[in-house]
């Protein structure tokens, strides 16, 4: 009977993010392992960006020379602080040839120029390159060095718009987004496109058009995209609102912003002298843990600046902040009251110092790593307790149409037994506030897959997902605010 029915989809995927208050607790402390040397024989050789991390230790960093908007990567396996680096890369490297990486393929090549993130995909380094064709260049971390992959995606699609690349990510699937800078005047975007396996034009022709292009809703730079494995959820960061929005969606069909996000602060930092303005720059997901490292600093600012940096872990549900690495504070106690000490000089060292975090990765164990731009290093942040799980459930919701409600009504789940997802089917028969919460037999809340929404009257159909649940019988309930209505679900793995 289901199938006489229209359907309209009334939120494309609409992701009712929840995960229990208990299991969001951080039991311990982050300390930094280690800080590569910002001299021989581990340093990078000048402001470090951005980091991407390939595995545990093993990483590539992203070295920009603003002076003459060049770059380049310095590799690095089985790293420490003194130990690790591919190649020779002399303090305060200059020169094109030393500070200017060129990507070559044959007779192509580009020069790398203004970039200002990378990211990985297994061993190989994507960087959003702002040369005249605003390519994303594609290279490889071997045993022994970091060379270019023969691939490359021009991102000029319109010759007539033209804004500059700033971060990039990939998902599980190796789809790539990647963000415009845009500016106080204007708006950036989100270009997301196929992967190296299901697009030819990274290999040929470099002119492909992007799956989606997203348009943020407010002026300002996006300095930080991250995206959950899946690519339903994706999140941009916007340092002059100060914000992080959150898109639902998929990269086939598009997205919509989820205003059940809101992960906007006020974290200016007060010197005896200024008052520093700061702002989101770098995103991640960590997949493991499902949880939103997000990096916060100032706008490239030296002198005083140095005494803010932090990385904030954020509920990727709600946005709600969870934690946070304090680096400058960090620098401060482990240099001897100093923001502005190097980071034990040519000995082991586990600190930056001139904190400025642009960035932030991870590699799969739970680690995290980060880089101090002024400190021209790369730091990596380990947890004494055990990081919080937070459970992701991906909903739908769908409004069924020509149905005229008789009550408020719920009906049993179909298919039942299921394995991973069902189908909740509930009516309303006026206007009003709706809650749909999944319990454990012994009544522990599981899920909370509609908190407290309001609806109009009609019959609505919600796809739960229970990948993140173990094999058992569950309670569903349904709530009005004035009625309850309760039903058992058995899920089979």
């Amino acid at each position: 009977m289901i199938s006489s029915y229209r359907f309209f989809l009334l939120s494309i995927l609409l992701l009712i993010f929840v995960s229990k208050l208990s299991s969001q607790q951080f039991n311990g402390e982050w300390s930094c392992e280690y800080s590569t040397i910002d001299d021989q024989p581990n340093g990078t050789g000048y402001n470090t960006i951005a980091v991407a991390v390939v595995g545990e230790d093993n990483f590539v960093a992203l070295v920009r020379r603003e002076s003459n908007r060049t770059n380049y990567l310095v590799g690095y396996n089985g790293a420490d602080s003194i130990n690790g680096r591919l190649g020779n890369y002399a303090y305060g490297t200059s020169g094109v040839g030393g500070d200017q990486q060129t990507w070559i393929s044959g007779f192509d090549q580009v020069f790398m120029r203004e970039a200002k993130s990378i990211a990985a995909v297994n061993n190989l380094i994507l960087v959003p390159n702002n040369d005249e064709n605003y390519n994303i260049l594609v290279f490889e971390l071997t045993a022994d060095s970091v060379i270019s992959h023969p691939k490359r995606m021009s991102t000029l699609i319109n010759p007539f718009d033209v804004d500059s690349l700033w971060a990039i990510t990939t998902d599980a699937a190796g789809r790539v987004y990647v963000t415009t800078h845009g500016s106080a005047d204007k708006p950036s975007k989100v270009l997301i496109y196929e992967s190296f396996e299901k697009e030819s034009k990274w290999g040929d022709g470099f002119d492909a058009q992007p799956l989606q292009i997203i348009t943020l809703p407010d002026n300002g730079s996006a300095r930080g995209i991250a995206v959950n494995p899946l690519g339903t959820a994706l999140y941009v960061s916007n340092y002059e609102q100060r914000k992080v929005y959150c898109y639902i969606g998929d990269a086939d069909n598009g997205y919509t912003i989820y205003n059940g996000f809101d992960a906007s602060y006020n974290d200016d930092y007060i010197t005896a002298t200024e008052t520093i303005e700061v702002g989101p720059f770098g995103l991640e997901f960590m997949p493991t843990r499902n949880i939103l490292f997000m990096a916060s600093d100032a706008d490239f600012l030296l002198g005083t600046a140095y005494e803010y940096a932090k990385i904030f872990a954020l509920n990727p549900n709600t946005g709600e902040f969870l934690d946070t690495i304090d680096v400058a504070q960090w620098n401060y106690v482990t240099l001897d009251s100093s923001y502005t000490n190097r980071a034990g000089g040519t000995t082991p060292g586990n600190a930056s110092g001139y904190a400025s975090t642009y960035h932030v990765d991870t590699d799969g164990n739970d680690n995290l790593y980060s880089q101090s731009y002024f400190g021209w290093t790369v730091e990596k942040w380990n947890f004494s307790g055990t990081l919080p799980d937070i459970q992701l459930t991906i909903t739908s919701i769908e409004k069924e149409d020509n149905i005229v409600p008789t009550g408020f009504m719920l009906d049993q789940n179909y298919p039942n037994p299921f394995n991973p997802s069902t189908t909740i089917r509930f009516t309303v028969n006026d206007r009003t506030r709706i809650s749909l919460d999944i319990f454990s037999i012994t009544g522990e809340l599981v899920a909370s897959v509609i908190n407290s929404r309001e609806f109009e009257a009609g019959a609505y159909r919600v796809t739960f997902d229970a990948s993140g649940l173990a094999s058992g019988t569950y309670i569903y309930t349904i709530s009005n605010g004035f009625n309850k209505i309760s039903k058992k679900m058995t899920l089979i793995k």
